[in-house]
Protein backbone atom coordinates (compact mmCIF):
# COMPACT_ATOMS: atom_id res chain seq x y z
CA UNK A 1 0.00 0.00 0.00
CA UNK A 2 1.42 3.41 -0.94
CA UNK A 3 0.48 6.73 0.32
CA UNK A 4 0.07 9.57 -2.00
CA UNK A 5 1.06 13.28 -0.87
CA UNK A 6 -2.53 14.89 -1.52
CA UNK A 7 -3.67 12.37 1.70
CA UNK A 8 -1.10 13.68 3.84
CA UNK A 9 -1.61 17.29 2.92
CA UNK A 10 -5.45 16.80 3.49
CA UNK A 11 -4.46 16.12 7.11
CA UNK A 12 -2.19 19.53 7.72
CA UNK A 13 -2.36 21.47 5.13
CA UNK A 14 -0.72 24.09 6.77
CA UNK A 15 2.13 21.84 7.40
CA UNK A 16 5.95 23.46 7.28
CA UNK A 17 7.84 23.26 3.97
CA UNK A 18 10.64 20.68 5.32
CA UNK A 19 8.16 18.22 6.19
CA UNK A 20 5.96 18.62 3.15
CA UNK A 21 9.58 17.98 0.86
CA UNK A 22 9.83 14.80 2.78
CA UNK A 23 6.11 13.50 2.46
CA UNK A 24 6.56 14.38 -1.46
CA UNK A 25 9.59 12.29 -1.77
CA UNK A 26 9.95 9.63 -3.67
CA UNK A 27 11.42 7.60 -0.76
CA UNK A 28 8.50 8.08 1.71
CA UNK A 29 6.71 4.82 0.30
CA UNK A 30 10.22 3.61 0.01
CA UNK A 31 10.30 4.03 3.65
CA UNK A 32 7.67 3.30 4.81
CA UNK A 33 7.69 -0.50 3.37
CA UNK A 34 10.89 -0.89 5.07
CA UNK A 35 9.39 -0.80 8.47
CA UNK A 36 6.53 -2.51 7.09
CA UNK A 37 4.62 0.83 8.86
CA UNK A 38 2.52 0.32 5.45
CA UNK A 39 1.26 -3.37 5.39
CA UNK A 40 -1.69 -2.14 5.97
CA UNK A 41 -3.94 0.97 6.76
CA UNK A 42 -4.51 0.78 10.38
CA UNK A 43 -0.33 0.93 11.30
CA UNK A 44 -0.66 4.48 8.76
CA UNK A 45 -2.98 6.05 10.44
CA UNK A 46 -1.48 5.10 14.22
CA UNK A 47 1.47 6.08 12.87
CA UNK A 48 0.46 8.88 11.19
CA UNK A 49 -1.68 10.40 14.62
CA UNK A 50 1.52 10.07 16.63
CA UNK A 51 3.28 12.22 14.44
CA UNK A 52 0.87 14.67 14.02
CA UNK A 53 0.93 15.09 17.82
CA UNK A 54 3.96 15.39 18.21
CA UNK A 55 4.83 18.00 16.12
CA UNK A 56 1.31 20.25 16.25
CA UNK A 57 0.06 19.19 12.66
CA UNK A 58 3.51 19.08 11.10
CA UNK A 59 4.28 22.50 12.30
CA UNK A 60 7.09 21.97 14.78
CA UNK A 61 10.34 20.57 14.41
CA UNK A 62 12.25 21.11 17.30
CA UNK A 63 11.02 21.09 20.88
CA UNK A 64 10.44 24.46 22.95
CA UNK A 65 11.42 24.73 26.43
CA UNK A 66 10.49 28.54 26.48
CA UNK A 67 7.56 28.24 29.96
CA UNK A 68 6.10 30.57 32.18
CA UNK A 69 5.89 29.43 35.43
CA UNK A 70 2.36 28.24 35.47
CA UNK A 71 3.08 26.45 32.30
CA UNK A 72 6.01 24.36 33.42
CA UNK A 73 3.49 23.28 36.74
CA UNK A 74 0.62 22.06 34.01
CA UNK A 75 3.39 19.90 31.66
CA UNK A 76 5.81 18.72 34.70
CA UNK A 77 3.70 19.10 37.72
CA UNK A 78 6.05 16.67 39.70
CA UNK A 79 9.08 18.36 38.82
CA UNK A 80 7.71 21.54 38.98
CA UNK A 81 4.99 21.28 42.79
CA UNK A 82 4.95 25.03 43.59
CA UNK A 83 5.90 28.15 41.62
CA UNK A 84 8.58 29.13 43.65
CA UNK A 85 10.69 26.01 42.11
CA UNK A 86 8.83 26.93 38.54
CA UNK A 87 10.37 30.47 38.31
CA UNK A 88 14.06 29.49 38.67
CA UNK A 89 13.38 27.82 35.13
CA UNK A 90 11.15 29.94 33.41
CA UNK A 91 11.58 31.48 30.23
CA UNK A 92 15.33 30.01 30.20
CA UNK A 93 15.15 26.93 27.94
CA UNK A 94 18.91 25.69 28.37
CA UNK A 95 18.76 25.63 32.16
CA UNK A 96 15.11 24.02 32.05
CA UNK A 97 16.53 21.59 29.60
CA UNK A 98 19.33 20.55 31.86
CA UNK A 99 17.09 20.46 34.89
CA UNK A 100 14.19 18.15 32.73
CA UNK A 101 16.67 15.95 30.37
CA UNK A 102 19.97 16.47 31.95
CA UNK A 103 21.87 12.72 33.19
CA UNK A 104 19.65 10.66 31.75
CA UNK A 105 18.90 9.84 28.22
CA UNK A 106 22.38 9.33 27.68
CA UNK A 107 22.94 13.38 28.76
CA UNK A 108 25.88 13.01 30.76
CA UNK A 109 27.37 16.18 29.81
CA UNK A 110 27.21 19.62 30.72
CA UNK A 111 24.56 20.90 27.98
CA UNK A 112 23.50 18.06 26.85
CA UNK A 113 19.40 18.33 28.08
CA UNK A 114 19.20 20.95 26.00
CA UNK A 115 21.53 20.06 22.96
CA UNK A 116 19.40 16.79 22.63
CA UNK A 117 16.06 18.08 23.10
CA UNK A 118 13.19 16.74 21.18
CA UNK A 119 13.58 17.14 17.27
CA UNK A 120 11.79 15.89 14.71
CA UNK A 121 8.37 14.08 13.29
CA UNK A 122 8.37 11.76 16.50
CA UNK A 123 10.32 14.80 18.60
CA UNK A 124 13.43 12.16 19.54
CA UNK A 125 14.94 13.17 22.64
CA UNK A 126 18.07 12.40 24.45
CA UNK A 127 21.53 11.94 23.60
CA UNK A 128 21.66 8.37 23.72
CA UNK A 129 18.51 8.22 20.99
CA UNK A 130 20.70 11.18 18.45
CA UNK A 131 23.64 8.38 18.84
CA UNK A 132 21.21 4.90 18.48
CA UNK A 133 19.54 6.69 15.19
CA UNK A 134 22.80 8.17 13.52
CA UNK A 135 24.59 4.98 13.90
CA UNK A 136 21.91 2.67 12.59
CA UNK A 137 20.96 5.23 9.67
CA UNK A 138 24.70 6.68 8.87
CA UNK A 139 24.10 10.26 9.78
CA UNK A 140 26.17 12.00 12.12
CA UNK A 141 23.02 13.34 14.54
CA UNK A 142 25.33 13.85 17.35
CA UNK A 143 27.25 16.32 16.18
CA UNK A 144 24.52 17.60 14.30
CA UNK A 145 21.23 17.19 15.67
CA UNK A 146 19.12 19.62 13.75
CA UNK A 147 19.53 16.84 10.72
CA UNK A 148 16.93 15.13 12.89
CA UNK A 149 13.83 17.79 11.18
CA UNK A 150 15.76 17.69 7.58
CA UNK A 151 13.44 17.00 5.47
CA UNK A 152 16.26 13.62 3.73
CA UNK A 153 16.55 12.00 7.30
CA UNK A 154 13.45 12.91 9.39
CA UNK A 155 10.95 10.48 7.99
CA UNK A 156 13.10 7.49 7.86
CA UNK A 157 14.40 8.83 11.65
CA UNK A 158 10.50 8.75 12.99
CA UNK A 159 10.37 5.14 11.13
CA UNK A 160 13.38 3.62 12.74
CA UNK A 161 11.89 5.05 16.15
CA UNK A 162 8.17 3.59 15.77
CA UNK A 163 10.11 0.48 14.56
CA UNK A 164 12.57 0.25 17.98
CA UNK A 165 10.07 1.24 20.34
CA UNK A 166 7.06 -1.10 22.02
CA UNK A 167 5.02 -2.11 25.01
CA UNK A 168 4.54 -4.46 27.25
CA UNK A 169 6.32 -6.80 24.26
CA UNK A 170 4.44 -5.55 21.76
CA UNK A 171 6.00 -3.93 18.88
CA UNK A 172 3.91 -0.42 17.44
CA UNK A 173 2.88 -2.07 14.25
CA UNK A 174 2.04 -4.86 16.69
CA UNK A 175 -0.13 -2.30 18.67
CA UNK A 176 -1.22 -0.64 15.68
CA UNK A 177 -2.74 -4.00 14.62
CA UNK A 178 -4.75 -4.35 17.48
CA UNK A 179 -5.85 -0.62 17.13
CA UNK A 180 -4.15 0.01 20.83
CA UNK A 181 -4.19 3.77 20.87
CA UNK A 182 -2.91 3.64 24.48
CA UNK A 183 -0.31 1.43 24.15
CA UNK A 184 1.33 3.22 20.90
CA UNK A 185 1.09 6.18 22.82
CA UNK A 186 3.37 4.34 26.22
CA UNK A 187 5.54 3.10 23.26
CA UNK A 188 6.50 6.13 21.70
CA UNK A 189 5.53 8.88 24.47
CA UNK A 190 6.80 6.60 27.24
CA UNK A 191 3.63 8.07 29.00
CA UNK A 192 0.38 9.45 28.32
CA UNK A 193 0.77 12.47 27.46
CA UNK A 194 -1.39 14.29 24.90
CA UNK A 195 -3.72 11.41 24.71
CA UNK A 196 -6.82 12.76 23.66
CA UNK A 197 -4.79 15.29 20.94
CA UNK A 198 -3.46 11.40 19.82
CA UNK A 199 -6.57 10.56 19.48
CA UNK A 200 -8.17 13.43 17.82
CA UNK A 201 -5.22 12.95 15.12
CA UNK A 202 -6.42 9.11 14.99
CA UNK A 203 -9.77 9.90 14.07
CA UNK A 204 -8.66 11.97 11.27
CA UNK A 205 -6.01 9.97 9.96
CA UNK A 206 -8.62 7.44 10.17
CA UNK A 207 -10.63 8.98 7.89
CA UNK A 208 -8.07 8.72 5.26
CA UNK A 209 -6.65 5.62 6.08
CA UNK A 210 -8.80 2.81 7.65
CA UNK A 211 -9.76 -0.79 6.98
CA UNK A 212 -12.86 -0.55 8.89
CA UNK A 213 -15.76 0.87 7.34
CA UNK A 214 -16.55 4.61 9.12
CA UNK A 215 -14.58 7.62 8.99
CA UNK A 216 -17.20 9.15 10.85
CA UNK A 217 -17.15 9.72 14.82
CA UNK A 218 -20.01 7.66 15.71
CA UNK A 219 -19.07 4.31 13.38
CA UNK A 220 -15.79 4.47 14.66
CA UNK A 221 -16.40 4.60 18.37
CA UNK A 222 -18.87 1.07 17.59
CA UNK A 223 -15.52 -0.36 15.54
CA UNK A 224 -12.63 0.64 18.28
CA UNK A 225 -12.30 -1.08 21.16
CA UNK A 226 -13.58 1.10 23.81
CA UNK A 227 -17.01 -0.32 22.38
CA UNK A 228 -16.14 -4.11 23.43
CA UNK A 229 -18.73 -3.32 26.33
CA UNK A 230 -21.16 -3.32 23.26
CA UNK A 231 -20.76 -7.21 22.37
CA UNK A 232 -22.37 -8.19 25.23
CA UNK A 233 -25.29 -5.77 25.51
CA UNK A 234 -28.14 -8.75 24.84
CA UNK A 235 -26.89 -10.96 28.23
CA UNK A 236 -25.83 -7.75 30.21
CA UNK A 237 -28.40 -4.74 29.26
CA UNK A 238 -28.22 -3.92 32.98
CA UNK A 239 -25.23 -5.19 34.41
CA UNK A 240 -24.19 -1.12 34.12
CA UNK A 241 -27.54 -0.23 36.14
CA UNK A 242 -27.00 -2.80 38.17
CA UNK A 243 -23.38 -2.01 39.55
CA UNK A 244 -24.51 1.29 39.78
CA UNK A 245 -27.25 -0.06 41.96
CA UNK A 246 -24.72 -2.16 44.04
CA UNK A 247 -22.74 0.77 44.53
CA UNK A 248 -25.31 3.13 46.10
CA UNK A 249 -26.41 0.31 48.03
CA UNK A 250 -22.69 0.08 49.36
CA UNK A 251 -22.42 3.48 49.97
CA UNK A 252 -25.64 3.70 52.08
CA UNK A 253 -24.19 1.33 54.17
CA UNK A 254 -20.71 2.31 54.47
CA UNK A 255 -19.25 3.76 57.50
CA UNK A 256 -19.22 7.64 57.65
CA UNK A 257 -15.44 8.32 57.98
CA UNK A 258 -13.43 8.56 54.69
CA UNK A 259 -10.84 6.08 55.63
CA UNK A 260 -13.72 3.85 56.88
CA UNK A 261 -15.42 4.15 53.59
CA UNK A 262 -12.51 3.71 51.67
CA UNK A 263 -11.95 0.37 53.35
CA UNK A 264 -15.51 -0.71 52.81
CA UNK A 265 -15.80 -0.17 48.95
CA UNK A 266 -12.45 -1.95 48.49
CA UNK A 267 -13.63 -4.86 50.67
CA UNK A 268 -16.80 -4.80 48.13
CA UNK A 269 -14.92 -5.48 45.34
CA UNK A 270 -12.90 -8.00 46.38
CA UNK A 271 -15.90 -10.21 47.49
CA UNK A 272 -17.10 -9.60 43.98
CA UNK A 273 -14.21 -10.70 42.14
CA UNK A 274 -14.56 -13.91 44.22
CA UNK A 275 -12.70 -12.99 47.09
CA UNK A 276 -8.76 -13.97 46.44
CA UNK A 277 -7.00 -14.59 49.19
CA UNK A 278 -2.93 -14.63 49.80
CA UNK A 279 -1.01 -16.06 52.98
CA UNK A 280 1.83 -13.78 54.60
CA UNK A 281 3.77 -15.09 52.04
CA UNK A 282 2.52 -14.17 49.50
CA UNK A 283 0.63 -17.80 47.94
CA UNK A 284 -2.67 -17.81 47.03
CA UNK A 285 -5.52 -19.59 48.85
CA UNK A 286 -8.14 -18.65 47.57
CA UNK A 287 -8.26 -17.93 43.48
CA UNK A 288 -10.80 -15.50 42.68
CA UNK A 289 -12.05 -14.31 39.20
CA UNK A 290 -10.09 -12.76 36.51
CA UNK A 291 -9.84 -9.94 34.78
CA UNK A 292 -10.92 -11.30 31.62
CA UNK A 293 -13.58 -12.96 32.65
CA UNK A 294 -17.06 -12.06 31.74
CA UNK A 295 -18.26 -9.76 33.35
CA UNK A 296 -15.03 -8.94 35.55
CA UNK A 297 -13.45 -7.13 32.51
CA UNK A 298 -16.04 -4.97 32.88
CA UNK A 299 -15.64 -4.00 35.83
CA UNK A 300 -12.10 -3.31 35.26
CA UNK A 301 -13.42 -1.02 32.38
CA UNK A 302 -14.92 1.28 35.13
CA UNK A 303 -12.35 1.43 37.10
CA UNK A 304 -10.57 2.50 34.48
CA UNK A 305 -13.65 5.10 33.45
CA UNK A 306 -14.36 6.80 36.51
CA UNK A 307 -10.95 6.04 38.19
CA UNK A 308 -8.58 7.96 35.86
CA UNK A 309 -11.06 9.12 32.85
CA UNK A 310 -9.93 6.14 30.37
CA UNK A 311 -12.76 4.81 28.87
CA UNK A 312 -10.66 2.73 26.24
CA UNK A 313 -8.89 0.10 28.29
CA UNK A 314 -11.09 -2.69 30.07
CA UNK A 315 -9.89 -5.88 31.85
CA UNK A 316 -9.35 -7.69 28.57
CA UNK A 317 -6.50 -5.24 28.08
CA UNK A 318 -3.93 -7.65 29.92
CA UNK A 319 -0.82 -5.68 29.05
CA UNK A 320 -2.00 -2.77 30.61
CA UNK A 321 -1.64 -2.74 34.79
CA UNK A 322 -4.86 -2.11 36.37
CA UNK A 323 -3.93 -1.75 39.79
CA UNK A 324 -3.92 2.29 39.85
CA UNK A 325 -6.70 3.05 38.62
CA UNK A 326 -8.59 0.80 41.15
CA UNK A 327 -7.22 2.85 43.74
CA UNK A 328 -8.33 6.22 41.98
CA UNK A 329 -11.70 4.39 41.56
CA UNK A 330 -11.97 3.52 45.36
CA UNK A 331 -10.70 7.23 46.38
CA UNK A 332 -13.09 8.61 43.84
CA UNK A 333 -16.66 6.20 45.62
CA UNK A 334 -15.05 7.51 48.74
CA UNK A 335 -15.81 10.92 47.92
CA UNK A 336 -11.61 12.30 48.31
CA UNK A 337 -12.70 14.82 45.44
CA UNK A 338 -9.82 17.03 44.73
CA UNK A 339 -7.54 15.69 47.27
CA UNK A 340 -6.44 12.90 46.01
CA UNK A 341 -3.83 12.90 42.54
CA UNK A 342 -5.55 10.31 40.44
CA UNK A 343 -3.14 9.06 38.14
CA UNK A 344 -2.94 5.87 36.27
CA UNK A 345 0.60 5.02 37.67
CA UNK A 346 0.77 4.70 41.60
CA UNK A 347 4.27 6.73 41.54
CA UNK A 348 2.28 9.86 40.85
CA UNK A 349 0.26 10.22 43.75
CA UNK A 350 2.96 8.38 46.25
CA UNK A 351 5.22 11.42 45.12
CA UNK A 352 3.08 13.72 45.58
CA UNK A 353 2.12 12.68 48.67
CA UNK A 354 5.19 13.05 49.95
CA UNK A 355 5.78 16.44 48.92
CA UNK A 356 2.37 16.96 50.47
CA UNK A 357 3.78 15.92 53.50
CA UNK A 358 7.29 17.68 53.85
CA UNK A 359 5.49 20.70 52.11
CA UNK A 360 3.23 21.24 55.00
CA UNK A 361 -0.17 21.52 52.52
CA UNK A 362 -3.29 21.45 54.81
CA UNK A 363 -5.84 20.86 52.50
CA UNK A 364 -3.68 17.58 51.24
CA UNK A 365 -5.83 13.92 51.29
CA UNK A 366 -3.18 12.27 52.24
CA UNK A 367 0.19 12.25 53.58
CA UNK A 368 3.17 9.98 53.06
CA UNK A 369 5.96 8.64 55.51
CA UNK A 370 8.60 6.15 55.84
CA UNK A 371 7.33 3.10 57.68
CA UNK A 372 8.82 3.31 61.25
CA UNK A 373 7.18 7.07 60.95
CA UNK A 374 3.52 6.13 60.58
CA UNK A 375 1.29 3.01 62.21
CA UNK A 376 -0.86 2.14 59.45
CA UNK A 377 -5.03 2.62 60.18
CA UNK A 378 -7.99 1.72 58.24
CA UNK A 379 -8.30 3.88 54.95
CA UNK A 380 -4.33 4.33 54.66
CA UNK A 381 -2.50 3.31 51.26
CA UNK A 382 0.53 0.67 51.44
CA UNK A 383 3.31 1.75 48.77
CA UNK A 384 5.84 -0.35 47.05
CA UNK A 385 8.53 0.20 44.39
CA UNK A 386 8.81 -2.52 41.68
CA UNK A 387 12.26 -1.17 40.73
CA UNK A 388 15.59 -1.51 42.56
CA UNK A 389 16.72 1.59 43.75
CA UNK A 390 13.42 2.94 44.76
CA UNK A 391 12.75 3.71 47.93
CA UNK A 392 11.33 6.91 50.49
CA UNK A 393 14.10 9.13 49.75
CA UNK A 394 14.74 7.67 45.98
CA UNK A 395 11.79 8.51 43.77
CA UNK A 396 13.31 9.33 40.19
CA UNK A 397 10.99 12.37 39.86
CA UNK A 398 8.20 9.88 40.96
CA UNK A 399 8.16 8.05 37.59
CA UNK A 400 8.57 4.36 38.62
CA UNK A 401 6.56 1.19 38.32
CA UNK A 402 5.23 1.03 41.85
CA UNK A 403 1.66 -0.32 43.71
CA UNK A 404 -0.42 0.70 46.30
CA UNK A 405 -3.11 -1.43 47.98
CA UNK A 406 -5.91 0.15 50.76
CA UNK A 407 -5.86 -0.86 54.49
CA UNK A 408 -9.01 -2.37 55.41
CA UNK A 409 -8.20 -3.82 59.06
CA UNK A 410 -5.66 -3.30 61.58
CA UNK A 411 -4.89 -6.00 63.97
CA UNK A 412 -2.28 -6.87 67.17
CA UNK A 413 0.71 -7.97 65.09
CA UNK A 414 -0.93 -7.55 61.25
CA UNK A 415 -2.79 -5.81 58.87
CA UNK A 416 -4.90 -6.91 56.20
CA UNK A 417 -4.85 -4.89 52.65
CA UNK A 418 -6.95 -5.31 49.54
CA UNK A 419 -5.24 -4.15 45.92
CA UNK A 420 -6.49 -4.31 42.28
CA UNK A 421 -4.86 -6.38 39.80
CA UNK A 422 -3.02 -8.46 42.04
CA UNK A 423 -2.59 -11.61 40.45
CA UNK A 424 -5.20 -10.35 37.78
CA UNK A 425 -7.90 -9.78 40.50
CA UNK A 426 -9.02 -8.02 43.21
CA UNK A 427 -6.63 -9.35 45.91
CA UNK A 428 -6.73 -9.56 50.09
CA UNK A 429 -3.62 -10.01 52.08
CA UNK A 430 -2.26 -9.44 55.58
CA UNK A 431 1.37 -7.89 56.20
CA UNK A 432 3.00 -8.24 59.30
CA UNK A 433 3.18 -5.48 61.92
CA UNK A 434 6.56 -5.26 64.22
CA UNK A 435 6.26 -5.35 68.25
CA UNK A 436 5.71 -1.56 67.83
CA UNK A 437 3.05 -1.41 65.67
CA UNK A 438 4.77 -0.33 62.55
CA UNK A 439 4.99 -2.15 58.78
CA UNK A 440 8.86 -3.24 58.09
CA UNK A 441 10.21 -3.12 54.84
CA UNK A 442 9.55 -6.37 53.12
CA UNK A 443 9.60 -8.03 49.36
CA UNK A 444 7.00 -10.10 48.07
CA UNK A 445 6.85 -10.81 44.05
CA UNK A 446 9.21 -8.86 43.57
CA UNK A 447 7.60 -5.89 45.46
CA UNK A 448 9.89 -3.40 47.82
CA UNK A 449 7.38 -1.89 50.74
CA UNK A 450 8.65 1.35 51.84
CA UNK A 451 6.20 3.72 52.43
CA UNK A 452 2.46 4.04 53.84
CA UNK A 453 0.17 6.65 52.78
CA UNK A 454 -1.42 8.42 55.68
CA UNK A 455 -5.73 8.99 54.86
CA UNK A 456 -6.32 12.44 56.20
CA UNK A 457 -9.62 12.55 54.67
Amino acid sequence: MKIDYAEVQSLAPRMIDEYAAAFRSNDANTVLEKYEISANQLRLAHFFAQMLQETGGFKIQKESLWYSPSRLMQVWPRRFPTLEIAQQYAHNEEKLGEYVYGHRLGNDSPGDGFKYRGRGLLQMTGRSAYAKYGRDLGIDLEANPELAYHRDHCLEIAAAEWNASGYHGKSCNQLADADDIVGVTYAINGGQTGIEDRRFWLRKTKGVWSDRPAPDAVREQLASRASANLELIADTSTAFAVQQADGLAMDAVAPAGFGARAASIALGEWRRFGEQTYDIRGHAINVGHKEGETPYWQYVGEYWKYGVNNDTLTGRDHSVPWSAAFISWVMRRAGAGSRFHYSPQHSIYIFRAIKDLLQGKPDAGFYCYQLREWKPQVGDLVCWARRDGIDYQHQNGGDYPGHCDVVIEVGADQIEIVGGNVGDSVTKRPLRLNDAGFLEATNQGGENLFGIMRCRL
